[in-house]
């Protein structure tokens, strides 16, 4: 499994999360959380649950991104 996302794969998980996946209503629209779980599979990431998805999500976009 790769521990460090693309450029462009950073840049497409950034924007999925600035999509509030973690909340429905005003500020996230609800059902977000499977796009992001779907970008992850995508990625060769592995997550079943929002929650997992939100965490293994932040812990990507924090590892920044490989050239």
């Amino acid at each position: 499994m790769p521990t460090q996302l693309t450029r462009s794969q950073w840049e497409q998980l950034d924007d999925q999360m600035s999509r509030k996946p973690s909340e429905a209503g005003p500020d996230g629209v609800q059902g977000e959380h499977m796009h992001l779980i779907a970008l992850l599979n995508k990625f060769g990431f592995s997550s079943i649950s929002k929650q997992e998805a939100l965490r293994l999500a932040e812990q990507l976009l924090e590892a920044g991104w490989a050239e």
